[in-house]
């Protein structure tokens, strides 16, 4: 039998360099016999190459894309913009995200702890957490407790989804406890945070915030969870200067070295597949006064409009993993659903703030722009509409927009703005399991082209703060 790709040792070695055109070409393969170790932090720095790819690059697009923050126009990506997709697109994420991230972590944990290096072990640890959360969020049920096991079984079961959560949750506890007891920084990271111990362990707690809060839906917004999210995440990056900020870094912008991925793909390998034509986030930044933003990421000057491919999406643009503004925005929501408007809007304001520090715009806080705290309905509305604006180009846009159900709504011009499906009347809500896996491993669940529009489980149940019913 043909072994299934997700878990056959595949080791990348990257260093400090990050593939540029080869992560968007689909239908590489890769080497099943490559190394099977190396020093930890070695691995642990190939690791960070590869989740970047994972995080930068195609489910950067497709989140994007779904979320009609930049534009599907040419060839397959007009496709994909419109949801035309299939299960062979997403071979190489997939195996990608097992094969050169959870895998090669595991391997740097197991060589860092006979090594001794608890603190590298933290780090690996932390993110095993926020790779596996990311992937459970996208696909729904995937494997974790067999994962990345190939001397135990290649064909793993599936978990559901929420043990998987629950899981991610334990491990990123491990990964703080291990950095917590010994905190000193990391010889080897290839990211802002420089092996920064304290700036590691603040990324572990946004990660634990944000997945409780995709979680949250399935337990209908307990008080428990909200209270959880809250806690996590002003232990979290909250500074509204940038500072604690975890991003990837393209120093030198090199092609096929550390060059910004959504350049490399827009400039040098698929100039005209994505632009941006028809954003939605345009019109909406113009109707918020937040042109700085807009004019980042955005060049209205180009005909069609464009991405910025001189500021937020430069050869040299650092690409976010966490920013203050979605954590201020994650404990702004929990306040919010708790009833607890004040503290709701300084947070808020908090996100405002830092949006404000980030891209030089001045807009008005909440408090100066409404007579009064309004209805939590309209303050949770304002507070999605902000995290809209501030997660664009992240896989996590499109985490955050399938649990409130796309319910992006805002005012311009005295008319109500709302995001519709570019296609058919339902959004999409999951990644397909790529093709080698559906042959490969028999436990893999069976899906039709109709799941591509069916909610995962912890957006399966009724939220009553929603009006919209995507």
């Amino acid at each position: 039998m043909k072994k299934s790709l997700t878990y056959v040792a595949v080791l990348a070695f990257f260093g400090v360099a990050l593939v540029g055109c080869t992560s968007f070409t689909k239908g590489y393969s890769t080497n099943p016999y490559g190394a099977t170790s190396a020093p930890a932090p070695q691995l642990f720095a190939g690791s960070e190459g590869t989740f970047d790819e994972f995080m930068e690059g195609f489910p950067s697009q497709m989140a994007s894309m779904w979320g009609q923050a930049a534009t599907g126009s040419s060839r397959q990506f007009q496709g994909y913009y419109n949801y035309q997709t299939s299960a062979q697109d997403y071979a190489n994420d997939w195996a990608n995200a097992y094969n050169s991230v959870i895998y090669n972590l595991r391997l740097c944990e197991q060589e860092a702890a006979a090594d001794g290096q608890k603190n590298l072990e933290g780090a690996a640890k932390i993110l095993e957490g926020i790779q596996m959360g990311n992937i459970t969020a996208l696909w729904g049920a995937v494997p974790y407790s067999q994962a990345a096991e190939p001397k135990v079984t290649t064909t793993p079961k599936f978990d559901p989804q929420i043990q998987v959560y629950s899981e991610v949750q334990a491990t990123l506890d491990t990964g703080i406890a291990l950095l917590t007891s010994n905190d000193a920084n990391l010889s080897d990271d290839i990211f802002s945070s420089g092996g920064s111990a304290k700036e590691w362990l603040e990324a572990a707690y946004t990660a634990k915030a944000q997945f409780e809060m995709q979680m949250a839906r399935y337990d209908k917004y307990s008080t428990a969870d909200l209270d959880n999210v809250i806690a996590w995440a002003q232990k979290g990056i909250t500074a509204t200067d940038g500072s604690e900020d975890m991003t990837f870094l393209h120093t030198t912008g090199t092609y096929n070295g550390d060059m910004n991925l959504w350049y490399s793909f827009g400039v040098y390998d698929r100039s005209g597949y994505i632009d941006a034509s028809k954003s939605f986030m345009i019109p909406m930044l113009e109707a918020y006064g937040d042109s700085a933003q807009m004019n980042y990421y955005f060049d209205t000057s180009a005909s069609p409009v464009d991405l910025n491919y001189n500021k937020g999406f430069s050869a040299t643009a650092q690409f976010p993993i966490f920013r203050a503004s979605e954590t201020n925005l994650l404990i702004a929501e929990a306040y919010a659903r708790e009833g607890k408007l004040s503290s709701a809007v300084t947070y808020l304001n908090n996100a405002i703030t830092y949006n404000n520090n980030a891209f030089g715009d001045s807009t008005a806080t909440y408090a100066g722009t409404e007579a009064a705290v309004a209805t939590q309905s309209a303050l949770l509305q304002t507070i999605w509409n902000e995290e809209y604006m501030s997660l664009f180009p992240q896989v996590e846009l499109f985490n955050f927009l399938r649990r409130i159900n796309y319910q992006i709504v805002y005012t311009s011009g005295g008319k109500t703005v709302k995001l519709t499906p570019t296609h058919g009347t339902d959004f999409p809500q999951r990644f397909f399991y790529p093709t080698n896996e559906l042959t490969a491993n028999p436990n893999t669940p069976a899906q039709t082209s109709s799941d591509l529009f069916k909610k995962t489980t912890v957006n399966s149940v009724a939220d009553p703060a929603l009006t919209s019913t995507y």
